[in-house]
C-alpha cells in the first residue's frame, strides 16, 4: 500500500483555484492551492461525482481568455 492510500477508504473530491478537480484520501491533509468540492465517498464514488460536475475541463485562466478573445 502507498502513502496516498486511506486507511478507511473515504476520499473527497477537490478543487483548485484553476476549477481542475481531482480526489484525495479524506484522513491526508489537502495541499496548499486545493479546497474540498463538496462530495466524499469511495474514490470512484468521487470519480463519478467528478465526472456529473465538471463540464468543461480546461483551466479557469484558458476558458476566461478564450471568452475575453470571443468578445473583441
Amino acid at each position: 500500500m502507498n502513502n496516498l492510500e486511506p486507511h478507511d477508504d473515504l476520499w473527497i473530491a477537490v478543487i483548485d483555484t484553476e476549477r481542475r478537480y481531482s480526489v484525495w484520501p479524506q484522513d491526508k491533509r489537502i495541499p496548499i492551492g486545493w479546497e474540498p468540492a463538496g462530495f466524499a465517498g469511495s474514490r470512484q464514488q468521487c470519480l463519478a461525482h467528478i465526472r456529473e460536475v465538471w463540464a468543461d475541463p480546461r483551466p479557469l485562466s484558458l476558458r476566461l481568455a478564450i471568452s475575453a478573445d470571443a468578445r473583441l
